[in-house]
């Protein structure tokens, strides 16, 4: 029996049916395509978190109020906390079934139909202890445990994909509200000017040397300005709204700090890249996809498994007595040892289609991950390129500024003097507006493409391994 029970005990940790799983191999250039003049040579600081680099505070609490409370999150966790659940009901094929059980009766027999001993009442008591266990021969547990841990790998990598989104998204939100707020301020000064403009045409026309049209013309700048307010206050409210959200908590929560307008944040054009193949370890969405695929190819080898023979040794032990205070004396205990054997031998190829969905699964999951690596290295290199492109806007926008703000006060000093007519100093400052907005915009936009950058890079946030999560309270 000895020689029996070490012998099943080599089988169980021997053979596994089904593929070995071996990770894909991605073989892609180390260099930037995108010409960004970024810093590529260096490498992002280990667990580090970029928007601590704009030194604003509040910005820095909303993201860590979203990763404690933000309920996406919380459904996240809830999934790998049932991916462990999953991993530890496959690792229980390892181990024995026990189950007890007991039973008492009491039977009245009847008199006529009776006979010999068969007569009166009879009692009888009952207790056992039975066991079960089925050997891991062809690896049908072991594989179910590889494709259990993958996938509770996989739900930790989405986890931290999420984190790394809602982070991207909440600073995204936040640097359009500042920039929207900026812009209010700066409409409201233009109208400010707008009327300046008009009192001075009014004055002009008082005296003589100009026309109610100067007049008209100014008014009716000043108008078409002052119909952009309403827009902005909208999409500073629905800002904050989002952001509100984000956090967990209801829309309006933060309005009264969100609404107090501040200066948009300072950030330095150059980002370490590092390079670029190591966005394929650093985003969370390509290690989700290849533990998906380790998980899908340990599935062939569950499938493969159950076309082989399924061995098992069962036990049990007890005993019965007609009087309950006799249990578990010798004369009353019993006893069984046995083994079972099954083999399918026709299923209806049923077996067969398990396996074969499993291989196509198997391939699915191979070009899911292929995708993803196609994916990723688009989006990086795409977020690069808006990134650099928005800085070199801004640098184009900046000088365009100064010349403009030139042209309109040497054609204030001229229309004043009289020696150009109102149109000419109107279109001057329309120009510079214009122009002061899209620095207003390109400057947000820098922010927004930096975040975006972040984001594709692989942000920030380290690896967990597969016993560790962030809860949101």
């Amino acid at each position: 029996m000895r020689k029996l029970l070490l012998m099943l005990a080599m089988l169980a940790g021997g053979c596994a049916v089904g593929p070995d799983y071996t990770p894909p191999v991605a073989s892609y250039s180390d260099q930037w395509h995108s010409d960004t003049g970024m810093d590529g040579s260096a490498q992002p600081a280990a667990g580090s978190q970029w928007w601590q680099q704009f030194n604003d505070p509040l910005l820095v609490s909303l993201i860590d109020e979203t990763m404690h409370n933000n309920r996406d999150l919380a459904v996240a966790l809830a999934h790998i906390e049932r991916a462990r659940g999953l991993r530890r009901e496959a690792g229980s094929g390892y181990f024995p079934t026990l189950n007890a059980g007991g039973s008492a009766n009491r039977t009245r027999f009847s008199r006529q139909t009776g006979f010999g001993a068969n007569t009166g009442t009879r009692s009888t008591f009952s207790a056992a202890l039975d066991a079960s266990w089925e050997p891991d021969l062809f690896g049908r547990t072991r594989r179910a445990i590889e494709a259990a841990d993958a996938r509770l790998q996989a739900s930790l990598a989405a986890q931290q994909g999420l984190m790394l989104s809602l982070t991207a998204e909440v600073a995204v939100n936040y640097f359009e509200l500042r920039g929207l707020q900026r812009q209010l301020v700066m409409t409201e000064r233009d109208i400010t000017l707008l009327k300046e403009m008009e009192e001075i045409a009014r004055a002009k026309t008082e005296l003589g040397v100009a026309s109610d049209m100067d007049i008209s013309q100014a008014q009716g700048e000043r108008e078409n300005i002052a119909a952009t307010l309403p827009a902005l206050h909208a999409g500073i409210q629905a800002r904050t709204f989002r952001i509100s959200v984000l956090t967990g908590k209801a829309p309006e929560f933060y309005n009264t700090i969100l609404l107090q307008a501040q200066p948009l944040p300072v950030v330095t054009d150059r980002v370490p890249t590092g390079l670029r193949s190591e966005i394929l370890k650093r985003r969370p969405d390509i290690r989700q996809a290849e533990r998906e695929l380790a998980a899908a190819t340990a599935d062939i080898g569950v499938a493969k498994a159950e076309m082989f023979p399924i061995f098992s040794l069962t036990g049990s032990t007890g005993s019965s007595a007609r009087l309950f205070t006799d249990l578990f004396t010798p004369a009353t205990l019993t006893r069984s040892l046995g083994a079972t054997l099954g083999w399918p031998v026709f299923a209806g190829g049923a077996i067969t289609a398990r396996v074969d969905i499993a291989k196509a699964d198997a391939r699915a999951a191979l070009a899911s991950y292929e995708q993803s690596v196609l994916l990723a290295l688009e989006d990086a290199e795409g977020a690069l390129a808006r990134y650099a492109g928005e800085w070199q806007t801004l640098h184009q926008l900046k000088a365009a500024e100064a010349s403009r703000l030139q042209a309109f006060t040497i054609a204030r000093l001229r229309y004043e003097a009289g020696e150009e007519p109102f149109l000419v100093m109107l279109d001057a400052e329309r120009a510079l507006i214009t122009t002061r907005d899209a620095i207003v915009g390109s400057e947000t936009r820098v922010l927004t493409t930096l975040a975006q950058l972040h984001k594709a890079l692989g942000g920030d946030w380290q690896p967990a391994d597969s016993n560790s999560a962030s809860a949101p309270h």
